[in-house]
């Protein structure tokens, strides 16, 4: 019984230590700091989360074997020898943090999995068409080298591409909007790895969608060399429908924002992370407003207020745009009927029953992908295209069309 006992805490041990620095590596990716420290800290926690176990055993081991370095002992004598005094100060220390963590982090991390918060009575998937391995059909697409090694990987879903269509039932929806369709979709990355063909591809199927708008929520740069490829993805399509964009922190990070905001204006997008717009559409109008932070901070009297334009009434749609969903909070105090976010990628990785673990939030992976409600604010996440690591499983890229319609009674 003892020993069961022992090795249940243990396993706790295992877990907290594990959940204590994911945690961590989540939420550093969700700072505004230079992403060179960011990715520098990421390789620090990643090695101290293998490593720091095995060091403090070994020290352990050391101190009461040192003719031989056996992990083995150190266990045996945690799960069945009675003489705990084998562990050092500091790894009983280590240990009894770690398992606290696993204690008082296990079930608020299980509270906020995301199958718990997703706001299942506030839309309804109308269609989903999957095309998987797109690669394999288009053998002239120019791959990458590091996208080629990846898709070795069994279950890599890279190259694949879920184009789904939402319905959203949206609270206070002004009777203008009804039926209007949005296209949405995120975190495009370019950096020479996807091919383009593979983005217009998505384009001209939202294209073909009848969207009355489009939104493109953040990431669009990771190496400056992909600039020209904004023109061959975006060129020449939806002319007349208004296009809306912010940037992310890979676009600040990749050290051209301003030359990335010139491209996409030169393309007919607008720009909505430097100033929040009105927009006359044929429904009514659609209050723009965008948020790119914490990466960047607009100047003072960017907002529709600074400039005199008047207050949103029940009869205009208020659409929140921002890269990620840590600033929902802004979203629902904006009073946004709708909020468009993506940055998590849904997680890339999201495991069964489990879902997605590693996401650069403040929330974790609590809003990696889907749709919340936040009081009378809806907030589609999209788990968007591709990202820094071609590396997906279980969490197919994603382009969406939401169609809006009033709150179900």
């Amino acid at each position: 019984m003892l020993v069961l006992l022992r090795t249940l805490l243990f396993l706790a041990f295992v877990l907290g230590h594990i959940g204590f620095w994911v945690t961590l590596y989540n939420r550093i990716n969700a700072t505004g700091f230079k992403r060179e420290w960011i990715k520098l800290t990421e390789k620090v926690i990643v090695l101290t989360c293998l490593a720091l176990p095995f060091v403090l055993l070994l020290v352990d081991t050391w101190t009461h074997h040192p003719q031989a370095w056996r992990l083995d002992k150190a266990l045996y004598a945690y799960l069945v020898n009675s003489d705990l005094s084998y562990f050092s100060f500091a790894t009983w220390l280590y240990i009894c943090f770690a398992t606290g963590c696993f204690f008082v982090q296990g079930p608020v991390w299980l509270a906020y999995r995301p199958v718990f918060h997703v706001a299942r009575d506030r839309y309804s998937v109308e269609q989903t068409h999957i095309e998987r391995h797109l690669h394999r059909v288009n053998p002239h697409w120019e791959l990458g080298a590091i996208a080629k090694r990846n898709l070795y990987l069994p279950g890599n879903e890279i190259l694949s591409l879920e184009a789904n269509t939402k319905i959203l039932w949206i609270d206070r929806l002004p009777e203008g909007f009804e039926g209007m369709r949005i296209g949405h979709f995120s975190d495009i990355h370019l950096m020479g790895e996807i091919p383009d063909p593979y983005y217009r591809k998505a384009v001209e199927w939202l294209a073909g969608e009848k969207i009355e708008l489009l939104c493109l929520t953040g990431d669009l740069l990771d190496e400056p060399d992909s600039l020209g490829s904004l023109e061959a993805i975006f060129s020449g399509f939806l002319e007349g429908v208004p296009k809306l964009f912010v940037l992310g922190n890979h676009d600040r990070a990749c050290g051209i924002p301003d030359d990335i905001r010139a491209a996409m204006s030169r393309l007919g997008w607008l720009d909505v992370g430097l100033e929040d717009s009105v927009l006359k559409t044929s429904r009514g109008d659609l209050y723009a407003l965008g948020n790119e932070r914490p990466w960047f901070t607009r100047q003072a009297g960017t907002g529709f207020r600074a400039n005199g334009i008047r207050e949103p009434s029940e009869k205009d749609l208020i659409l929140a745009v921002s890269h990620s969903p840590d600033q929902w909070r802004w979203g629902r105090d904006e009073h946004a009927h709708l909020m468009l976010c993506g940055h998590t990628h849904g997680g890339q990785v999201r495991f069964p029953w489990i879902g997605p673990i590693i996401a650069p939030s403040h929330f974790g992976s609590r809003f990696a992908s889907g749709v919340f409600e936040l009081d009378s604010t809806l907030m589609h996440v999209s788990r968007g295209m591709a990202g820094v690591q071609p590396l997906r499983w279980g969490c197919l890229p994603e382009i969406t069309v939401l169609e809006l319609r009033s709150k179900k009674i």
